[in-house]
C-alpha cells in the first residue's frame, strides 16, 4: 500500500524559479553591468533579465531554452547534428 509523501524527490532543483545555471548568470550580472551603468540601472536590467528567463522557461523541461537556441542556429550543442535537414546520398 502506498502512503502519501509530503516531499517530491524527483523534482529538479530551482532557486527562485530558475535553474542553478540561470540563477548564477542572473546573480553575477549586476557585477558586470556595474562597469557600464550605475547601480540602479544594473539591478533593474538584472531584474528584467531574470523575469524574462523565468517567463520564457516556465512550463518547459530543463534545457528547452538551449535546444531552442540550437534550433535557431544561435549556439551549437556538442554531440548533436545541426538543425537543418541534411541529405545523405551515394550520388
Amino acid at each position: 500500500m502506498w502512503t502519501p509523501c509530503p516531499m517530491v524527490l524527483d523534482e529538479p532543483v530551482k532557486i527562485l524559479g530558475l535553474e542553478p545555471e540561470d540563477f548564477t548568470v542572473v546573480a553575477a550580472l549586476p557585477l558586470v553591468l556595474a562597469f557600464f551603468f550605475d547601480a540602479l540601472a544594473s539591478f533593474g536590467l538584472t531584474f528584467l533579465l531574470g523575469a524574462m528567463l523565468y517567463f520564457a522557461k516556465r512550463g518547459k523541461p530543463p534545457g528547452a531554452l538551449l535546444h531552442t537556441l540550437h534550433a535557431l542556429e544561435l549556439t551549437r550543442i556538442p554531440g548533436l547534428l545541426g538543425p537543418k535537414r541534411q541529405r545523405y546520398s551515394a550520388w
